[in-house]
């Protein structure tokens, strides 16, 4: 029996639990209040704030940390990694503190190898932020030079949807190929082939989202850049932040959308409902010609997952493609927990970090 303690930072919370085998014993999301944290003016110097309140979790529950197993940590940007596992060492501690994309998410490892040093036990990171894997060069062109197409994902909920699903049906993971597409604020679409993502559409290059514009005409786009009406932060905030279904109907809530579209009669709610399933499904269909339409299942994830209607919009286009599954939410806890069981298990080989 293992029991893995799992460690999740976000911007003003960390969660938190605790899982013995694949059956959560406990939860809890730990507020920081912004009280507390306007304190600490570099996200490094949260660490022992984070940490004390993850020691005073297990306390509270009376949890003894030497019935932990190993600890699962979520992963932030300290290089181009693979998916999957890592020993959480001094050199991915490091690499964490100096990370270029500083965000709650490089904490965890940091936390995790003070926490397995004291405790004398393995710790883990699974599917970081950057362990979207290191893309074949064909996959990176973009048509300018300079621009190399990026490849970053919502790894870790999508990799954790094929292990679900491939349980469910009973298929082997590891020889399978599935598109899954993660719906949330940003969306991105993803080719996972044998366990590893072979090719995306990212959130800046499909179809837009809640906040999002995704892709847009880029001449267009280049000549508003020099309109002189913008700086370039409010260039990136109406690509990230106001664009997508905010810039059009004024809201992100998805709910609210819905309500506008179908119960109130809101035409242009309906449009952009439309529009965002149909660009959704032909980021999909592009992704199948990348394996000649050998595709398994095509499985739709993320928080917009549980809107019935977008997702019956989506599966009206894509189903003849490949069987169509709907996984909705987000499951990072299960995933961190799950991934580090398959390394305890002997399912899993850990990858070693090595500092570029």
């Amino acid at each position: 029996m293992q029991t893995v303690l799992v460690i999740n930072p976000g911007s003003t919370s960390t969660k938190v639990a605790l899982f013995q085998d694949r059956i959560k014993l406990h939860e809890r999301n730990l507020q920081h209040s912004a009280e507390d944290l306007k304190h600490f003016p570099n996200i490094n110097d949260q660490i022992d704030l984070r940490k004390a309140a993850v020691l005073d979790y297990l306390g509270e529950i009376g949890f003894d940390p030497k019935q932990i197993t190993a600890i699962a940590a979520r992963g932030g940007v300290i290089g181009q990694l693979e998916s999957g596992a890592y020993r959480v060492d001094a050199a991915v501690a490091a690499a964490s503190r100096l990370s270029p994309a500083p965000h709650a998410s490089n904490l965890a490892p940091i936390i995790a190898y003070e926490l397995s040093k004291e405790w004398n036990l393995p710790a883990f990171l699974y599917d970081p932020v950057c362990g979207c894997g290191i893309p074949e060069e064909i996959y990176t062109i973009s048509g300018i030079k300079e621009l190399p197409r990026p490849f970053l994902t919502h790894v870790l909920n999508s990799r954790a949807v094929c292990f679900e699903y491939a349980a469910r049906e009973q298929l082997d993971v590891s020889r399978s190929t599935f598109i899954v597409t993660h719906m949330g604020g940003g969306i991105t679409s993803n080719l996972i082939q044998n366990g590893k993502i072979l090719d995306l559409v990212g959130d800046d290059e499909g179809t837009f989202s809640p906040e999002r514009s995704g892709g847009v005409p880029c001449c267009a786009l280049v000549k508003l850049c020099y309109s002189g009406h913008y700086t370039e932060r409010e260039m990136q905030t109406l690509l990230k932040g106001q664009g997508g279904i905010i810039a059009y109907l004024g809201t992100n809530d998805f709910i609210e959308v819905e309500e506008r579209a179908f119960k109130q009669g809101d035409r242009q709610a309906l449009l952009i409902v439309q529009a965002l399933a149909l660009q959704i499904a032909k980021d999909i269909g592009s992704l199948t010609t990348v394996v000649n339409g050998a595709v398994d299942a095509i499985l739709l994830t993320g928080g917009l997952a549980h809107s019935a209607r977008l997702c019956s919009l989506i599966t009206e286009r894509i189903q003849f493609l490949a069987p169509v599954a709907v996984l909705a939410g987000s499951r990072e806890m299960e995933a961190l927990a799950f991934g580090v069981l398959r390394v305890l298990n002997g399912e899993e080989e850990a990858h070693l970090f090595q500092a570029e």
